[in-house]
């Protein structure tokens, strides 16, 4: 029923909108490309919005430990679009397993020097088995101001997010879904390893970011020289709540309680950082010179422990930029705190070669000490006091050449003691090193009616083998539009592919948010097909996505991780209004 009126709807849009008018076009923030849900290289333990892996390497993975890990990644900073015109976007997606996505953004200029901009996205999914919903929440608002000179410029933000989702540990028995041709079943009665966890993440932010320009001067048409002071301050409370009913049979070390877990963690950081910048333009010469100090302060608790902490870091960055090249060089060093004698460098050149190749070079080096929680952390399923893990030592280096529709990329990662997540969940240091070397290229063909993407990537792991990560990933991105680029309707229509090598799966931890190392199955080489369609109609857009459209013609035998297959067919319908005015 629900597909017959969407259908009906599309065809009523379609007819009512098809003659020809002025059509008002405006930028605006689209909070659901955020998410990697289409992103190609990405799969999911439940539906959208819940935990996500990639299957592509990105050198995060090596830094993880940077950063304090159990926590959700907090939703991008919201930004105001500068526009005589107020701007409504509103988006709605409904799937499967009463899916629903709500994104609302607003942003209005209150006179010619302020504006304030507003947005909410609510994302819900009951999941494909039994207690595996998700049930997010973002809010954000800022308020822009500068002074009658444009001297002065002041963005005041606010921040709030809770995102809670259940999670079932996986199935407890895959017999279904391997060597399997002919498996129909409601998959919410299969039995799963935990029918009661879940875990509640919640984020309040507020921040204030300033800037002055201190003086400007413009000696004639070609030299420009500007001097400005910024101060950015922020604070930020991020909580953790795990809860889950334990099952003897499943934990068998309980330091608190052998029948339920209720683990919390909360970390409040106050942030405050000053920058120097000056600005140099002559003869189309750019440079940028920017100093800067950063001091932070982090309250921990959990359990037992409660502590504070400092961080206090010098950051020097420079760059200079002509028609033909640029090329940027920068820092921070840690010389008081927690990371004391922590360091980071980074190095970026770009030039173009014979006018129509590119040739890119880039390079960073960092060495940090693992956030407090690896060290010390307590909760009714680990006891972690005073391991000290040794710093780790990252390095990375990649070039990249394009020509013309083509674009080859090689880089190589190295980390020095890495940390990773036992079969158990125990956090161990390799001593030794972990190196990945990829190389990709792809192909991208843009025509006025159609484009199409290509790429295949080769991802070698040497020493460790902790990232669990196929030797070779690829995609495929064809859009074709009907209609000409005047005409008020629009229809496209589109086809994403992915194929990926055999991989071992890797464990999830519920009660860390970590994925863990494990080497019991093995995930055969698979490809998944996704089809978009998409109406335009003025500002209205209307779309339909089927998503892993190829489920179930070669057999069930496709998992995320262990003990999670991954989502069969879906079928998805959005909306997308832009009010102007």
């Amino acid at each position: 029923m629900r597909i017959c009126i969407t259908l009906l709807f599309i065809s009523f849009f379609s007819t009512f909108y098809s003659f020809s008018d002025t059509v008002k076009t405006t930028e605006s923030w689209s909070q659901m490309s955020l998410f990697p849900d289409t992103n190609l290289y990405n799969i999911f333990l439940g539906g959208p919005g819940s935990v996500q892996r990639s299957l592509k390497f990105n050198q995060d993975k090596l830094s993880i430990l940077n950063k304090h890990y159990m926590f959700f990644s907090e939703q991008e900073d919201i930004y105001f679009v500068n526009s005589n015109i107020p701007i409504v976007d509103a988006q709605y997606i409904l799937g499967n397993e009463s899916e629903q996505n709500l994104s609302l953004y607003h942003s209005q200029s209150v006179s010619n020097r302020s504006g304030y901009a507003v947005s909410f996205l609510k994302r819900s999914h009951d999941g494909y088995y039994s207690n595996q919903s998700t049930n997010n929440n973002y809010f954000q608002f800022s308020f822009n101001n500068r002074s009658r000179d444009s001297t002065y410029n002041m963005k005041f933000g606010l921040k709030y997010q809770r995102l809670y989702n259940q999670l079932n540990g996986g199935l407890t028995n895959d017999s279904n879904f391997i060597n399997s041709n002919d498996f129909e079943s409601n998959r919410k009665i299969l039995n799963v390893n935990m029918q009661n966890s879940y875990a509640t993440n919640r984020l309040f932010k507020s921040y204030i970011n300033q800037n002055w320009i201190l003086s400007s001067s413009k000696n004639d048409s070609t030299i420009l020289n500007i001097k400005k002071i910024s101060f950015n301050n922020s604070f930020q409370r991020s909580t953790r709540v795990y809860f889950d009913s334990l099952n003897p049979d499943l934990f068998l070390n309980n330091f608190y309680s052998t029948e339920s877990t209720h683990d919390s963690l909360l970390l409040d950081v106050f942030n405050s950082s000053i920058r120097y910048n000056i600005i140099s333009n002559k003869d189309s010469i750019i440079q940028n010179l920017n100093i800067g100090w950063d001091s932070e302060i982090l309250s921990y608790k959990n359990k037992l422990i409660d502590t504070i902490l400092t961080n206090q870091s010098l950051s020097l960055d420079f760059s200079k930029s002509k028609i033909n090249n640029s090329f940027r060089l920068g820092g921070n060093f840690y010389p008081l705190g927690y990371k004391k004698n922590n360091y980071e460098i980074n190095f970026l050149y770009e030039s173009f070669i014979l006018k129509d190749k590119k040739f890119k070079i880039s390079a960073d080096l960092s060495e940090f000490r693992p956030v407090f929680e690896i060290n010390n952390y307590q909760s009714n399923h680990h006891f972690w006091d005073n391991k000290q893990f040794n710093n780790i030592l990252f390095w990375n280096a990649s070039a990249e050449i394009s020509a013309g529709l083509f674009s080859l990329k090689s880089q190589i990662n190295q980390a020095y003691r890495p940390i990773y997540f036992s079969e158990y969940s125990e956090p161990l240091q390799f001593d030794s090193s972990l190196q990945v070397i990829q190389s990709s290229l792809n192909y991208n063909l843009i025509k006025k009616k159609y484009n199409l993407f290509t790429e295949i990537v080769y991802q070698y792991q040497g020493g460790a083998q902790i990232l669990q990560l196929p030797d070779w990933v690829g995609q495929v991105k064809f859009n074709y539009i009907f209609g000409n680029e005047k005409s008020n309707l629009k229809l496209s229509i589109g086809v994403n592919a992915k194929v990926f090598s055999s991989y071992a799966l890797p464990r999830y931890s519920s009660e860390l948010n970590q994925f863990t190392i494990s080497n019991e199955r093995i995930q055969p080489s698979y490809f998944m097909i996704d089809f978009l369609a998409k109406t335009q109609i003025k500002s209205v857009t209307v779309f339909l996505m089927v998503t892993h459209l190829n489920s179930g013609l070669t057999g069930f035998d496709y998992f995320s991780a262990f003990h999670f297959p991954i989502a069969d067919r879906c079928l998805k319908f959005g909306l997308r209004w832009v009010f102007l005015d």
